[in-house]
């Protein structure tokens, strides 16, 4: 069976979207099947994502090899982004600027219909399976229907988005009847979008899938329970990893901070990203007089610079207003890590009371007060850790997402190439869903 993982392109450097097509495509290929990823736009040659790929020998193509005029769209949307007088002289600009990148990329999009539908039929897949709702999702998923190759969306998003999506999603309205099956990240998602699209005749479960890390990163930081409170007040870092963009609630972190460290330094906080909101957010910081609490990092663009940041933390944040299922959450249960995160979208279904503290989205009280909890309990800290390296191997690691993957491509397809142990897994995903949900 031929699989096309198919986006619009590399949106990075630090992509959730793009971690988890990459993933898949890693786990697909070294299980022996033939995986192929598809991109409507062609990456740069030293995109991370591309090039795990290439080290990989997975064969990525591009339905457009040279668009001026998308390069020119990235290279201004890219630059505004960062121009100071964006952000702090026009309200919403991050939010305006993306719909305007929205629209400007929908047009440029649809001049390309027939070379993606020439694209696919040179390709031969046995399946589309394509992910997020970008403008090229509606093409592919267009061109695929037209050509009879059976198309899977998978969503990974949540129907609680902000409003910055909504032209997204509206459009991917329109091609959603056209799949074979759509697919959420969890069962709590999947009801969810169920409610929000009530055409769909079903929407089943994939999960996301994190590769496990270096064993002996679990637990790595964590104190021993024989410290002392003063000790542990300045040894405790806390890690944030996500764009700096409002959906992803840094301002809400920087806040809490300030609250945890009124008096004294109490803990360090790590930052792990870019974004429209860099500048404010550590403009923030010093008005606060946060200097010395918090350290941005930049941004990883590795798998072993991923690892090194997460080793040297405590506790991993979260503290987002909108999300679906956050990788950089299941990536710190990888490493044994326990989490503070908002309870919203998927985040929920990601963590159990053993692993982690659910607080509201936008509440920096209540997010000082986790933080403040998990800094002087070492004991807490490697319970839910432990906890959280279990949950992740049972839900998330290779090994527990590739079967359903798996089954999934069969059940659509219709496929009967697949090898026989392949037909003959018996054990379930505890979320996968059967396609009558």
């Amino acid at each position: 069976m031929k699989i096309a993982l198919c986006k619009s392109y590399f949106a990075g450097p630090v992509s959730g979207a793009d971690e988890t097509l990459v993933a898949y495509a890693l786990a697909l290929h070294e299980a022996g099947h033939d995986v192929i990823v598809v991109l409507l736009f062609t990456p740069t040659e030293n995109d991370q994502y591309y090039a795990r790929l290439r080290r990989a020998g997975i064969a990525t193509t591009s339905v457009i090899t040279r668009s001026t005029a998308f390069m020119i769209l990235r290279r201004l949307r890219d630059f505004a982004a960062g121009v100071f007088f964006l952000i702090f002289l026009m309200p919403h600009a991050p939010s305006r600027l993306r719909s305007l990148w929205q629209i400007a990329l929908d047009l440029i999009s649809r001049i390309y219909y027939r070379e993606c539908r020439a694209h696919f039929a040179s390709l031969s897949p046995d399946i589309l399976h394509v992910v997020t709702p970008d403008v090229g999702a509606q093409l592919m998923i267009r061109a695929g229907h037209e050509l009879g190759i059976p198309v899977i969306y998978q969503e990974l998003g949540t129907p609680s988005y902000l409003p910055a999506l909504d032209r997204y999603y509206r459009q991917l309205e329109k091609v959603l009847p056209l799949c074979a099956e759509v697919s959420a990240l969890s069962p709590h998602l999947a009801a969810q979008w169920s409610e929000r699209f009530t055409f769909l005749k079903s929407l089943s479960v994939m999960p996301l899938m994190v590769a496990d890390c270096d064993q002996r990163a679990a637990h790595a930081r964590h104190p021993a329970t024989s410290e002392s409170k003063s000790e542990c007040r300045r040894e405790i870092v806390f890690g944030y990893a996500a764009r700096l963009e409002e959906g992803k609630g840094p301002i809400v972190l920087v806040k809490a901070l300030a609250r945890l460290n009124r008096d004294q330094l109490v803990v360090v906080v790590r930052i792990a990203g870019l974004g429209p909101l860099l500048l404010e957010v550590k403009a923030l910081t010093r008005k606060l007089r946060l200097d010395e609490a918090c350290d941005f990092v930049g941004h990883y663009s590795e798998p072993l610079g991923k690892s090194a940041f997460m080793r040297s933390l405590d506790v991993f944040l979260q503290p987002s207003l909108a999300e679906g299922t956050p990788n950089s959450i299941i990536e710190a249960m990888a490493h044994g890590l326990p989490i503070i995160a908002s309870a919203v979208g998927g985040i929920p279904e990601l963590l159990s009371d053993d692993c982690g503290i659910l607080v509201r989205p936008g509440d920096d009280e209540a997010l000082a007060k986790a933080m403040e909890r998990l800094a002087f309990d070492p004991d807490l800290r490697a319970r839910m850790g432990r906890a959280a390296r279990e949950r992740y191997l049972n839900l998330f690691s290779p090994e527990a997402v590739l079967p359903v993957l798996r089954r999934t491509y069969l059940r659509v397809a219709s496929a009967r190439r697949l090898s026989a142990a392949t037909s003959a897994e018996r054990v379930a995903h505890p979320w996968e869903v059967a396609p009558e949900f």
